[in-house]
């Protein structure tokens, strides 16, 4: 009986010791962080976008440090490579890439009213669309802290559609690229199931 109670304890004791022993850096990974929701990042250095998640693959093109990148989806802890949607299609090394600077200007969707003022920035890279759906003609695509200019309605309220899962905000293409497009697009403003309280549009300061 004695025997076995010392067992126990030299156990409890190795695990203990096993645990304390696990790189700080070990432990925080393995907890998700919530700034690990969002799929922009930025690159540290300048680095190359392969076709393919090895390095002996070929390089599409050749990114500047500072780039900010659209991840085509969170990678897990580990992963060397990810795939990208933005500037191009292709995947890039994990070790290379930083979270995107906070953009101070950027606004919870509900802490300011949308009313009366037409600037906007766009917080992450966006697609502009003919129509308020994802299926709508495609337009363009617009990089962070573009300056665009929103349609107002009736009461100097943002013109909005809400259609499959997202608020779409409608944007004055004339004003926002003078000499470049004309009538008006459309852009997702939130996204109503992963990002329900966060906006793409941030007030121009």
């Amino acid at each position: 009986m004695e025997f076995q109670k010392l067992l126990y304890i030299f156990t409890i004791v190795k695990i203990a010791t096993f645990a304390l022993s696990v790189p700080v850096f070990a432990q925080i990974t393995q907890t998700p962080s919530n700034s690990s929701q969002s799929s922009c990042r930025a690159t540290k250095v300048d680095t190359p976008i392969f076709k393919e998640p090895s390095t002996s693959s070929n390089a599409i093109r050749i990114l500047s440090a500072q780039t900010n990148i659209s991840l085509a989806y969170i990678p897990a802890n580990g992963d060397k490579f990810v795939r990208i949607k933005f500037p191009t299609s292709g995947f890039i090394q994990t070790a290379v890439l930083k979270f995107c600077q906070t953009n101070n200007n950027a606004q919870n969707l509900w802490s300011k009213p949308t009313i009366g003022s037409v600037c906007r920035q766009i917080v992450q890279p966006e697609t502009i669309r003919r129509q308020p759906s994802t299926k709508g003609a495609f337009i363009t695509t617009i990089n962070p802290n573009t300056t665009v200019f929103v349609n107002l309605v009736t009461g100097n309220v943002v013109n909005s559609y809400k259609s499959e899962n997202y608020i779409w905000v409608e944007i004055d293409l004339f004003r926002s690229f003078p000499g470049e497009l004309s009538g008006n697009g459309w852009i997702v403003n939130t996204d109503l199931v992963n990002t329900p309280r966060l906006s793409n549009l941030a007030y121009c300061s």
